[in-house]
């Protein structure tokens, strides 16, 4: 992996033009809220965010190409409608295929061997079992089937294009942020530099506060923002939020390692900032993955807490990105 010349880099940027004050109504709604400034960031880390990411998931067979997390980019993915309920009937049918209409064949069997009705009446159950249940069963697994085993090259892309879609694409490779549509569509690209974090409050039916953290380009009035703040939920503390930009600026910034987070370790020898800073610091390459399930949530709840109590700052000094006026 190199990294691309439009890369971000706080040590060296091009300081942005001052922002224009937001001109109508709709633009300063989508821009209203708390604007979270660029920073030098620091190593903390919103452990809210890394919950789902145990050792044990993260040592599965093929766990790195499920992960939406790389040493190149975060690009989070959502299935279509159809598909969560698609791939609900595809695990009943294998179950049927391999478990289920072998029993009925063999009870078949014993019909004609310990019943009745003799071979016409073991064929009849045969053939009754075979169409009402195994062929449909086939014709659903069938596609799955030829996918995972007849051409397990198929194109990645043409697959995800059937059956996800993909929400934003933070590009540490590039420095580019992307918003998607509907069909993978691309809204938008941009510098990561041109935007502004903001965190947006309102209020739910219950009278608590739910929260929004999103990343509104700075020098348009696009209708949409990336919501990166989907990845720790919107009722969590606001430090949270804070500790999560912070961690998405260690990410896009090149002059600092990959965070130091479960998803990004398989990743890490492959990004060339972070390899040498590991290769200095004499880090475990398998430090998260080695650990149970159990340690790592005690791992992660004594982060939170030392992070807390030690009043460890959720960011990094703040860096002023913008040319003098």
């Amino acid at each position: 992996m190199s990294y691309q010349p439009t890369a971000y880099n706080s040590k060296q940027f091009n300081p942005q033009p001052q922002p224009k004050k937001s001109r109508g109504l709709m633009a300063k709604i989508r821009k209203r809220g708390q604007v979270f400034p660029f920073s030098d960031a620091n190593t903390s880390i919103a452990t809210t965010a890394l919950k789902e990411q145990s050792p044990s998931i993260l040592n599965e067979e093929d766990a790195e190409n499920d992960l939406f997390w790389t040493h190149k980019k975060v690009q989070p993915y959502t299935f279509v409608a159809w598909a969560g309920f698609y791939l609900f009937l595809v695990t009943m049918a294998k179950v049927v295929l391999y478990v289920i209409y072998p029993l009925q064949l063999f009870l078949s069997v014993c019909i004609w061997i310990f019943g009745d009705h003799g071979v016409q009446g073991a064929f009849t159950y045969f053939l009754t079992t075979t169409i009402y249940i195994a062929l449909p069963a086939f014709i659903i697994y069938a596609p799955i089937f030829i996918i995972n085993r007849i051409n397990p090259n198929i194109n990645k892309d043409q697959l995800e294009r059937w059956v996800a879609r993909k929400k934003y694409c933070l590009n540490r490779e590039t420095g580019m942020v992307t918003l998607y549509g509907a069909g993978n569509r691309k809204i938008f690209t941009h510098p990561f530099i041109e935007f502004d974090c903001i965190l947006a409050s309102n209020p739910n039916h219950q009278g608590l506060l739910s929260y929004r953290l999103m990343l509104v380009h700075r020098y348009s009035n696009y209708k949409y923002g990336v919501n990166i703040g989907s990845l720790v939920g919107v009722n969590a503390p606001v430090a949270e939020y804070h500790r999560l930009w912070n961690m998405i600026q260690q990410y896009m910034d090149v002059s600092k390692p990959l965070p130091d987070i479960p998803m990004l370790e398989p990743f890490r020898h492959l990004d060339p900032t972070t390899a040498e800073s590991d290769q200095q610091t004499n880090r475990d390459p398998r430090y998260w993955r080695n650990m149970t399930d159990e340690a790592f949530e005690a791992q992660l709840t004594k982060i939170a807490k030392e992070q807390e109590q030690n009043n460890i700052p959720a960011s990094g000094p703040i860096l002023n990105i913008f040319a003098e006026a």
